[in-house]
Order: structure tokens, then sequence, then C-alpha cells
């Protein structure tokens, strides 16, 4: 019945190498409650759209296709998913057994002793040999198992990290654009201001030469329009800024800037539905990434466990020679064998390794909790920022109404002498300080709706992270 143990030890031990005993058992759960809804919710329709077509621009739809494509920051993320595949099928590798080959040939000439010790004739020798040896460890607790599992999960954290540079470097573009046109349409309107202050210097200069207006009138208003024609170079040099900023955003350089035509403000966009915080938790990469990473934290604790225990290792060794030349390797040998190592002295290495893991895992897990609530409140800042972004240009319309009609009431005054030229004169500063002060809050408005859109994350960068299996020709290259 001998003979029947070995094989039976073998096939015990096969079925032990399935499981894995320190495997994750919880699933992974922020430590911060997401219960409660936002303080205001938006109905609406779940889409996965690409939100920024919403503002139906050619323009800005073609600088953001350029940025997912070309931008810096992506590319770092598209290399280091690249690296954490490699990484991922390293740490499968052993999983499958080893075989290394190894061979030589060796030529010589041995000489034919005769009775009195001298060598009468010589032979020529040639020997061959080729050798294999295998060997496979038997994963009985699950190390190599748990190895690859924290590669697995630390590749799918480095496709969310592209996903989240994508959805930054999209938002980081939109706003850009906005201020852009921002800025063109506060040039519009300052150039229109010095317009109509160039016309009302002609005019009080006239006044002046006709005796019916003072000096200080004409030096009034071209102080005026000694000022609004200042805050012009410092827009232009605005707008040159964000056109380079827009530049490295598609991955380009400040000397090639793209081509951005328009000049006003997009319609608002709708709004996007709030749905819970809990939606968070799929919705935004960065908190997906950070949830995977603590996955492959737990999955390192089990590989260091599991590294405690005994290992065992399967070898085959097969050799073939020949030293006939005309019959190769016709003598051959085949050995199996099991090896069995059991860490007795190490220095505490190995439970230090667990109690580093274990540490890791706590660091992880509060970077996760920190994650999800640092999330929340970007959704919950950029619902009320525009609820009250809202009221605010309300009011400032209204201000602007109430300015403009003060500004009629002060012109006719001042025509019919019934009050100097200095209130008139602030009153146009009023204006005009309104009509751009509406430009700048109904930009801020679109950018926060922007901002938004980027707190609530969504799944249209799932396609972004996809990598192909390399072909045989690139695994060739990489030889």
């Amino acid at each position: 019945m001998s003979k029947y143990i070995f094989p039976a030890l073998l096939l015990s031990i096969l079925l032990c190498s399935a499981c894995a005993p320190f495997a994750p058992t919880q699933s992974i759960q922020p430590g911060v409650s997401l219960d409660e809804p936002y303080s205001i919710q938006v109905e609406g329709q779940e889409s996965d759209r690409l939100w920024w077509k919403s503002f139906e621009s050619a323009e800005l739809n073609a600088l953001i296709d350029q940025a997912l494509s070309d931008n810096f920051s992506i590319n770092v993320a598209y290399a280091r998913l690249k690296q954490a595949a490699a990484n991922l099928e390293r740490a499968g590798a052993d999983q499958y057994p080893t075989l290394d080959l190894t061979g030589g040939a060796k030529a010589g000439r041995v000489g034919t002793k005769t009775n009195t010790g001298k060598r009468s004739s010589y032979d020529d020798v040639q020997q061959y040999n080729l050798g294999a040896a295998a060997a496979y460890e038997l994963d009985l607790w699950g190390r190599i198992e748990a190895q690859r599992s924290a590669s697995e999960q630390q590749f799918y954290a480095t496709q969310a990290d592209l996903d989240a540079a994508a959805v930054t470097v999209a938002a980081s573009v939109a706003e850009n654009w906005v201020d852009l046109l921002r800025v063109r349409e506060e040039i519009a309107i300052l150039n229109e201001q010095v317009a109509n202050n160039r016309k009302q210097l002609v005019f009080q200069e006239f006044r002046f030469t006709n005796g019916i207006a003072e000096s200080v009138d004409v030096l009034q208003q071209r102080q005026i329009l000694a000022s609004s024609q200042s805050e012009l170079p410092l827009l232009i040099a605005r707008e040159q800024v964000l056109l380079n900023a827009l530049s490295v955003l598609i991955g380009s350089t400040p000397l090639e800037r793209p081509t951005v035509i328009q000049k006003e403000l997009p319609e608002l966009i709708a709004l996007p539905p709030t749905g819970l915080p809990s939606d968070l938790l799929i919705n935004r990469p960065d908190i997906r990434s950070s949830g995977l990473q603590l996955f492959s934290a737990e999955w390192s604790v089990a590989e260091a466990r599991a590294n405690r225990l005994p290992q065992f290792t399967l070898n085959a060794d097969a050799a073939f020679n020949s030293s006939v030349a005309a019959v190769f390797f016709n003598n051959w040998a085949a050995s199996l064998a099991g090896n069995i190592m059991q860490p007795l002295l190490d220095g505490g290495l190995r439970a230090s390794e667990v109690d580093r893991t274990r540490a890791v895992v706590e660091e992880r897990a509060a970077l996760y909790s920190e994650t999800v609530s640092k999330a929340v409140q970007e959704v919950e800042d950029a619902l009320v920022n525009e609820e009250q972004q809202q009221e605010y240009l309300r009011l400032i319309g209204a201000q602007r109404d109430a300015t403009a009609k003060t500004l009629e009431d002060a012109q006719l005054r001042y025509l019919q002498g019934q009050s100097g030229y200095l209130p008139l004169l602030q009153e146009v500063l009023n204006v005009q300080s309104l009509e751009r002060q509406m430009i700048q809050q109904q930009a801020e408005l679109i950018k926060l709706r922007i901002s938004l859109y980027r707190a609530l994350g969504g799944g249209w960068t799932y396609s972004l992270a996809k990598v192909h299996e390399p072909s045989p020709d690139d695994q060739n290259e990489g030889i």
C-alpha cells in the first residue's frame, strides 16, 4: 500500500492549494455615514452622456477630445496603468510551473596507450548533454493567490486613477474655456465703455468751449476715460494667459495656441441629478481608487500571514546525454521530488511584515473614509454655492436695473442744471462696474455647474481605462 501513499498525499496537497484561508471576507465600507440625503436634492434622469456636449460648442468638444487624448497628466496615468498591468502579469506568474532548459557540447581527443606506455593512437570524442528542470510551488495557504489579488486590485485602482484624471482634465478645460469667453466679453464691454467715455469727453469739451460746463467737468471725464482705458491691457494679457493654459491642457505648448473663435458665454446647461451620497462610491473614480487600494492592502495582509506557514515545492529534473556522435541522447535520467520549507528563525521578519501590512490597511481605511467625506463635501459645496450664486445674480440684476434708472435721472438733472457733473459720473461708473460684474458672476455660475458635474463623477470615463491584451509581437519586443 505504500506505493499509493505519495500519490494520495500529492492529491490532497493539490486540493488544499486551492484554499485561501486568509482571504479578506468583509466588504469595503467607508467609516462615515452616507444615509442622509444632500441638503439640496435635484431630480432628473441618470445619464452617462458627456456633459460638456450640452454647451453645444464644437470648439469646446474638440478641445476636450484632444485633452483626453494628449493631456500630459492623462498620458502619465496611461503609463502607470501599463506598469500596473505588467505588475499584475508578473504577480500571476508564480501560479504556474517554471521550466528551465540547459544544454552543452564538448569535443576532445583520447589517446590509447601501448604496453610501453606510449600513445599509439588518438580517437575523437564528442559529448552532448541536455537538461530540463521544472519547479512548482503548491499554494497551500493562498500566499500566491493573495499576492496576485493584491496586484489585481492595485491594477483596478490605477484604472480608476486614469478615470479621475480624465474627470479633472475635462472639467479644467471647460472652466478655462468659460474664463476665456468671460474675459472676451469683458473686453468687448470695456471697449464699448471706452467709446462712450470718449464721446462724453468730446461732449464736455464742447460744452466747456461754449461756456456751459466747467473745466473740472472736462478733467473728471478725462479721468474716467483714462481709468477705463488702463484696464484693457490687463484683460488682454489675461486672455493670452488663458489660451496658454488651454494649450498645456490639450497637450501642446503656448507656442501653438488653440484656435478659439467664440467670444460670448454659453447658456447654462441643465442641472445633473444629485442622487444619493452613496452613489458616489460608484460614480466617483477617486473613491473607487481609494477603495481598491484598501482592498489591495487587505490582500497584502493575507500574503504576509500565509508567508509565515510552510511552503511546499515540487521539483522535476530530466537529463539526457550522449558520448556517441551518431546517436544523440541515448542515455537519460529523470527525478521527481518534493521540498517543504518552514521558517523557524528569521529575527521577526515575517511577523513584523504582518504588522506592517495591517498598519497599511488602517492607513488606507482612513484615507478611504477621508476621500468619501471630501467627495460629499464637494457636492454639498457645489449645490450650496450654486443656489446662492443664483440669488446673487438676481440681486445684482435688480441693482443694475435700479442704477440704470438712477443714471437716467442724474443725466436729466445735470442737463437741466439741477446738479453738478460729479454725481452723474458716479452713476456712470456704477453702471459700467455692474455690467462687468454681471458677466463675471454669470461665468462663475457656469463654472459652479461644471464643478457640480465634476463632484458627482459619472460613468462616462469607463471606456478610457480599457487595456488590450499585448499581442505576440509586443511580447517579443519586450524580450
